[in-house]
């Protein structure tokens, strides 16, 4: 094969030289390049075409581009009549704030060629393998609310049509919830869906267990587990629902697992007003084998959190930060604390990785504040804040901080850190829970 596509050599030119390269060589040299680029390179020639279209190659690529750790951000910008943004940045466009003397972003500030209108898109559930999933919520009627998920690609601008959806009440939010993750199942090569529904009563109390469904897309379409709703085991432990159901800052995906920051009730214990340490636990779901490990928080957090009201304003959270599993919230109002597991699923490898003075990120009130992503080099945190349009940029090592303020109603706080890729957002079918059949068409580009 050609490095480039060559005319043969010309008899009036003897000396004309065709250089040849082993396929293996050309996909190596392909795997470097960004996915912009390689987009381009699919016009070079059919072969090369052929190459990057292959999905053995976007994993190839997938792998060597989440080793050089040039994430980007995705987030949602505020609805204006029924409609508004989805965007996407790389977070070293971010980090560039730092330098300037203001920090004011505007709509031409932010890559518009990343986004796409969007029309009833809720929230942003999680990010996996440069794949974005976006929630969907819609009124059918007046008893319920249809919610339907869809998987965005920014750096391939497509988008899926819609891939699964359910209902639930919406006349009585205190009285069902719904909570959705999704994870990639590395055993398997393919995605895989959990969503959790619980029945509460007038007093936020979780009637009976939570049950627990998931739904695998992608892999074998032979597998007798594919393309359909599967119960597994209940949700171990009873939550606090609404500590639990109106956030995505207490989910994340890591190691194949999916984990949620729980707040649960103790059985045959007095209601408390405080929280403590014993409430709170992480629960792991392994997606190869469906099954749930718990996770204790560090221990030395019993004190902290003692004094915290159930209903406290502040939000506790979990994120990934240098590919570890942290655990963040506030302290006695003065401080915000990040605890990172340095080993995942070890609970004596928690430590203190931050301890934040609000004074220092200049803030004179008790914020909410979640941790979105960390700099390549580790110093620069960037947070979001319950101030409209609003984000926190913060260097711990000189107490530098930036706040940026956007003009284009950014929820910062549903933002999500993805890597490029080039995985093709067009994936099996999938059917809804109690409604009709909800199958793929193939990826709408979009832009």
């Amino acid at each position: 094969m050609n490095i480039l596509p060559h005319p043969p050599p010309s008899a009036a030119d003897p000396s004309a030289v065709v250089i040849f390269l082993p396929d293996d060589v050309i996909i190596e040299f392909l795997t470097f390049l960004e996915v912009k680029d390689l987009i381009r390179m699919k016009c070079v020639c059919k072969s090369w075409n052929t190459i990057i279209s292959d999905p053995i190659f976007a994993k190839t690529h997938l792998k060597k581009k989440k080793r050089t750790k040039k994430p980007h951000l995705a987030f949602l910008s505020d609805k204006s009549e029924g409609s508004g943004d989805c965007r996407a940045v790389p977070i070293s466009r971010l980090l560039q704030e730092m330098k300037k003397s203001s920090s004011n972003l505007t709509h031409d500030d932010l890559p518009y060629y990343y986004r796409f209108n969007y029309k009833n898109y809720s929230d942003i559930v999680g990010s996996c393998n440069g794949l974005v999933c976006l929630l969907g919520c819609s009124f059918t009627d007046s008893h319920y609310v249809e919610k339907s998920l869809s998987f965005w690609n920014p750096a391939t601008r497509t988008k899926s049509d819609t891939l699964v959806s359910f209902r639930s009440y919406f006349k009585r939010p205190y009285r069902e919830f719904c909570k959705f993750a999704l994870g990639y199942d590395n055993s398997t090569d393919t995605f895989k869906g959990v969503l959790l529904t619980s029945i509460t009563d007038g007093n936020l109390v979780a009637i009976g267990k939570t049950a627990a469904r998931v739904f695998t897309l992608g892999g074998d379409n032979n597998n007798n587990n594919a393309n359909a709703w599967r119960v597994i085991q209940y949700f171990p432990v009873v939550v606090v629902p609404h500590r639990f159901c109106y956030t995505q800052c207490d989910t994340v995906y890591l190691n194949n697992s999916i984990n949620w920051l729980v707040c649960h009730r103790k059985k045959k214990k007095k209601k408390k007003k405080n929280l403590t340490i014993e409430q709170y636990v992480i629960v792991s779901l392994d997606l190869k084998t469906e099954t749930y490990t718990q996770f204790l928080l560090p221990r030395s957090c019993n004190k902290e959190l003692l004094t915290r009201p159930i209903l406290s304003p502040t939000v506790d959270c979990l994120s990934v930060l240098m590919d570890c599993m942290c655990f963040s919230y506030d302290f006695k109002k003065s401080h915000f604390i990040i605890w990172k597991m340095d080993e995942f699923g070890v609970e004596n490898s928690w430590t203190q990785f931050l301890k934040i003075s609000y004074m220092n990120l200049q803030i004179n009130y008790l914020p909410q504040l979640i941790p979105l992503c960390l700099s390549e080099d580790g110093d620069t945190i960037i947070f979001s804040i319950n101030r409209a349009n609003q984000a926190i940029l913060y260097n711990w090592r000189d107490n530098r901080v930036k706040r940026i303020k956007s003009t284009n109603m950014i929820t910062w706080s549903l933002a999500k850190a993805y890597v490029e890729s080039l995985i093709s957002t067009d994936l099996w079918k999938i059917f809804g829970v109690g409604i009709s059949r909800r199958c793929l068409a193939g990826p709408r580009r979009i832009l």
